[in-house]
């Protein structure tokens, strides 16, 4: 019999890494792809654009003889999900749910479809004929909600409706993995690696702005290499009986994004927050949605309590300095260019009104 899996999110950042791995499963037999796309070619074209845009090496020609491409909106027609599945009820074993906005600013009731979806896709794993097992990706950064001090408007374009689904996710997993689901969520904090998706990460724009401006304040973050992530999905997908129902893994350690940057940047300097905010408030005033007043706090306050499955060996990432990883990465070091070059505009700036 064919074994199948279905994967929704292929086209994503990691959709296209996860889809890639699939397909070098000797027990799967077929992907497949929930898109968007009604046009194969347009889906194809995607992949292509997505494989090539991140460098993963998968073969699109070869690919096609493993993958089955199922057309639904999931946005707008979550009611055909299961109608559409059902053909193939009987050989899928998996399903890996990846699909979901990931900008941030909206309330949550933009994420109302994925959690339509999400319901669905449960409905659909908890066939009491044909069950099969739920691999989900939420984030860690969900616990940010605990924070007392989540509520201001004002940063409200970090703390929003993605960690409310997300939060929403976790629960509602966990009730249904009570009923009888068999699940797996998957919760990293902010997915990063030599390519990601560069200037379209607010991490990185906010390095931009520390280059830019010549100041920066302890920025502490969490992350969760890709490779990571990848590796600790697929040790759980061949071993499944050897995890809980939760995998967090991420760097264990606070990363220190200001440290990253100061390597690169030797002349950056390192103030208070709420003076960091007053800088930018005076010299980048649309730059300051990204510095709430309570999001270094908050941000700060989470705790560091990795999980990782218990074959993978996580070493490498425990040195002395976790934010060395970050040199890594392109998106630092792009953004980094950038800043200087915003650097010099604001200085001409200067002297011109001066």
């Amino acid at each position: 019999m064919v074994r199948s899996a279905v994967l929704t999110g292929s086209t994503g950042y990691l959709g296209i890494h996860l889809l890639y791995n699939l397909l070098r499963q000797e027990n799967i037999d077929q992907v497949i792809c929930v898109t968007r796309h009604k046009d194969h070619d347009a889906f194809w074209r995607a992949i292509q654009s997505q494989a090539d845009a991140f460098e993963v090496p998968l073969n699109v020609s070869e690919a096609k003889s493993k993958v089955e491409v199922a057309s639904v909106d999931l946005v707008n027609n979550h009611e055909l999900i299961i109608p559409t599945l059902d053909k193939y009820k009987e050989t899928v074993t998996s399903v890996h749910h990846l699909a979901c906005d990931t900008t941030y600013g909206h309330p949550m009731e933009h994420f109302k479809p994925w959690i339509n979806c999400t319901k669905a896709l449960i409905r659909y794993c908890m066939d009491p004929e044909y069950p099969k097992h739920l691999y989900a990706v939420g984030s860690y950064g969900q616990r940010l909600m605990n924070d007392p001090l989540v509520g201001s408007n004002e940063d409200f374009y970090w703390i929003n409706g993605y960690f409310q689904y997300k939060r929403w996710l976790y629960n509602y997993m966990q009730a249904k993995m009570d009923e009888g689901l068999k699940g797996t969520l998957f919760e990293p904090l902010y997915i990063i690696g030599a390519i990601d998706l560069g200037q379209g990460y607010a991490v990185w724009r906010i390095v931009r702005v520390f280059t830019a401006l010549g100041y920066a304040f302890e920025y502490i973050m969490g992350f969760t290499p890709i490779e990571m992530l990848i590796e600790n999905y697929m040790l759980t997908l061949n071993y499944p009986d050897k995890v809980g129902r939760v995998v967090a893994p991420y760097i264990p350690h606070r990363v220190y994004v200001n440290k990253a940057v100061q390597k690169l940047v030797p002349d950056l300097k390192i103030i208070d927050y709420e003076e960091f905010r007053s800088i930018v408030k005076k010299i980048m005033p649309k730059k300051l949605k990204y510095f709430g007043p309570n999001i270094h706090s908050i941000i700060s306050s989470i705790k560091v309590d990795a999980t990782f499955h218990p074959l993978y060996d996580a070493s490498k990432f425990t040195t002395d300095n976790p934010d060395d990883y970050l040199l890594t990465c392109l998106g630092l070091k792009e953004a980094v260019k950038l800043g200087l070059e915003d650097r010099h505009k604001l200085s001409n700036i200067d002297q011109k009104s001066g």
